[in-house]
């Protein structure tokens, strides 16, 4: 019990120092804390992440006018990146942003472990996430994130049948550069 409270002090004790505000083009970890430190509010359901409503107002990946333009295709897939993030074919990020990336997966990796911290002192937990709903939701709010994923390069296929241009098309040699330098070519 001693080491739930201290575990607990500490939590806050960190959010305190983490919620400070950043310089401007700093990253501030302090939102990622509170939210792992507050992943059992997820689990009790009292706390949501709500779908975007550009996802949320999908009703199919496969729907489209018959008449949709290459700019209205390019506009869509624009709001889908907003939401969704790069698509595959999006130019790998410049050489100087790699440390920034390994930062960040260092900071993920710690998030990670103070959320499971977090939630590993809560009994029969799968259970009380399916009775609170908030299991459903979770399973929700990723389908959704995947349909828009299936939006976007279903977008990206009728894009390239319709002969736009970039990016309303997939970008076949950024694709072939990343898999090589995922592959370990980096040639």
């Amino acid at each position: 019990m001693k080491v739930f409270f201290a575990a607990t002090l500490l939590s806050l004790t960190l959010i305190g120092c983490a919620s400070r505000a950043d310089a401007p083009g700093t990253s501030n970890s302090g939102d990622d804390l509170t939210n792992a430190v507050l992943t059992p509010l997820d689990d009790f359901n009292l706390r949501r992440t709500e779908v975007p409503p550009v996802l949320a107002s999908m009703d199919s990946p496969y729907a489209l006018d018959a008449d949709m333009t290459c700019d209205e295709i390019t506009a869509e897939i624009a709001e889908l990146d907003s939401v969704l993030g790069p698509d595959w074919d999006a130019p790998a990020p410049a050489e100087q942003l790699k440390s920034e990336m390994l930062t960040q997966e260092a900071s993920e990796a710690a998030m990670g472990a103070v959320e499971s911290g977090a939630t590993g002192w809560i009994p029969f937990r799968g259970l009380l996430r399916k009775a609170t709903g908030a299991e459903s939701h979770e399973t929700r709010y990723k389908q959704a994130f995947n349909i828009g994923a299936q939006r976007r390069a279903y977008l990206k296929g009728y894009g390239l049948a319709k002969n736009c241009s970039e990016p309303a098309r997939p970008d076949f040699a950024t694709m072939l550069i990343r898999n090589s330098e995922a592959a370990g070519d980096g040639k």
